[in-house]
């Protein structure tokens, strides 16, 4: 999105030091222990790079801390007491590799469609159904960030929730 590579530099910059605001939308099956808060924890990709974990403790520079601050927007009963879905928001402080994926699904949040960090998608026949949804049901909402070349000048982009996470927060509020 920059115009120069003296632009590109400086929003490099200021996103690795956590001066540029994402925030997200996500739908995640479960119920969080609290309406806000946030997970802090260290991550570490594996050899191949395709999939990211979180480890006790840092070994390494292969760990990098992820920080992402959550709030709970909603909460969804699913019919016949059969757990909940939960929609939060999520704000990043750091952005590491499928951070959001992997500190909600280790929150007990799992997001609903993820495959790869949702044990009801990667593990199929063992008795849970998933609720069905063809993609994560995660959206970049919003984004923050200084002008680059003028300074003091804050911008700000908001993306409008896609048309399948509409409907699948209609089926929320209709069928369960």
């Amino acid at each position: 999105m920059a115009m120069n590579p003296e632009a590109r530099a400086i929003l490099i910059e200021r996103l690795k030091g956590h001066q540029i605001q994402r925030e997200y939308i996500a739908f995640a099956e479960g119920r969080a222990k609290e309406s806000r808060g946030t997970w802090s924890d260290w991550v570490q990709l594996s050899e191949d790079e395709l999939v990211q974990r979180i480890v006790a403790e840092p070994k390494g520079a292969e760990s990098k801390e992820a920080v992402t601050h959550y709030e709970v927007l909603a909460e969804y009963s699913l019919r016949g007491g059969k757990g909940f879905v939960t929609k939060l928001r999520l704000r990043l402080e750091t952005g590491r590799k499928h951070q959001i994926r992997v500190q909600a699904a280790q929150a007990g949040l799992p997001l609903i469609g993820d495959r790869l960090y949702h044990p009801k998608y990667r593990e199929p026949g063992r008795g849970a159904v998933p609720i069905e949804f063809s993609r994560q049901a995660l959206h970049a909402e919003r984004l923050i960030l200084e002008h680059p070349e003028r300074s003091g000048r804050r911008m700000s982009w908001r993306a409008e929730m896609p048309k399948d996470l509409r409907e699948l927060e209609k089926r929320m509020n209709s069928e369960f």
